[in-house]
């Protein structure tokens, strides 16, 4: 029906809190759904981010797009422009509540200048939390400091609303749609700010991909929004080659 599905947002390895999913878990999963490809990269683990990264290399193919994962506290930033300077990663994921780092803090401007220059996007964490550093509220703020980097915000920005007016407005800003988020929903944001602003994402195996899937397909947009959601955003953003 669709000519692609790709998943935005897909763990490998071992969390700390013991979750796991290994790769060829993850191709089973995406065999039995009927998912093209998937975005990876590692859980919130216990040792070098940047190390279980690289590690996920050894995957990458037409199906497998890894992500480059950091802790800013613990890297530099000229680090992670001579690892963003190649084509391995097709992108970079943070995650501000398990690294606790502020995004906003100007001390992690050089991380975020690099990852600009790099012309690759950012798929970052955000929920409403005890901690403000993952407020989608704040971190859609990004968006105007580094107008040139593509921001995927994670989990449906929480569906605060704060956060979808700014994502309307701002070129750079795009939603994701794991977990929190459902096929009313979907339908009710994608009418206010476009399906062209809406990428595809199960956050497996902390959800499914099969449910995550489901509310897309049932949310009532045309097939041509459904096939931009699925595929068509997401490649417009990392454009790799087949």
């Amino acid at each position: 029906m669709y000519t692609l599905i790709i998943d935005a947002h897909a763990h490998i390895g071992i969390d700390k809190d013991g979750s796991s999913q290994t790769i060829d878990e993850l191709k089973e999963s995406m065999a039995k759904y009927g998912i093209d490809a998937s975005v990876v990269f590692p859980f919130d683990i216990k040792g070098d981010l940047i190390e279980a990264s690289r590690e996920l290399l050894k995957y990458k193919s037409d199906s497998i797009f890894p992500f480059l994962r950091f802790d800013p506290n613990t890297s530099s930033p000229e680090e992670i422009g001579s690892l963003l300077g190649n084509d391995d990663f097709l992108g970079v994921k943070l995650h501000p509540r398990s690294q606790n780092f502020d995004p906003l803090d100007k001390r992690f401007r050089p991380f975020f200048h690099e990852i600009e220059y790099s012309g690759k996007p950012l798929l970052i964490h955000t929920r409403k939390e005890a901690t403000p550093y993952s407020d989608p509220d704040r971190v859609v703020c990004l968006a105007d400091d580094f107008p040139k980097m593509n921001i995927i915000i994670g989990h449906f920005a929480f569906a605060s609303q704060v956060a979808i007016e700014k994502i309307k407005t701002h070129e750079n800003l795009f939603l994701e749609t794991s977990v929190v988020s459902s096929n009313v929903v979907i339908r009710l944001i994608a009418q206010k700010i476009g399906a062209s602003k809406i990428l595809f994402g199960s956050d497996v195996p902390m959800s499914d991909q099969e449910i995550e899937m489901l509310k897309i397909k049932k949310s009532g947009l045309s097939e041509k929004e459904k096939e931009m959601i699925f595929s068509g955003n997401l490649l417009s953003l990392i454009k790799p080659n087949f």
